[in-house]
């Protein structure tokens, strides 16, 4: 993964997500900032919970090249672009927002895990 498009925020779709999840080249990290409940609901296999999106620290593990997808819960969530813009500037190098949310990734027929909320 190229490095130097840092300090953007990128946007992608559920397929692409997936895709990216199965490989193996960079580091992952999703990030889902709805409300624990609903992320006890259903989310993305392997997610963290972030609720309320404001992250004040960088997640652990998190490196120059690790790509941050940012889950909210649908189209326009403003918790989405609220923990994009503040992991930007906690030094985050690849923020991406899942642009359809969870709306769009249970749509597309994606699997969904539901357990108990890991921390960020």
């Amino acid at each position: 993964m190229d490095t130097h498009f840092g300090k953007m925020i990128f946007q992608t779709h559920p397929a692409e997500l997936a895709r990216r999840q199965k490989a193996t080249q960079w580091p992952l990290c999703v990030l889902d900032v709805r409300p624990a409940a609903d992320f006890a609901a259903g989310h993305i296999a392997g997610a963290f919970s972030l609720p309320g999106g404001a992250p004040t620290a960088l997640p652990a593990g998190v490196t120059p090249t690790t790509e941050i997808v940012v889950v909210g819960a649908g189209l326009s969530d403003p918790a989405m672009r609220a923990a994009s813009l503040a992991l930007l500037g906690l030094g985050a190098r690849r923020v991406v927002e899942l642009t359809e949310g969870m709306l769009g990734w249970r749509l597309a027929g994606m699997p969904v895990e539901r357990q108990q909320a890991r921390a960020a």
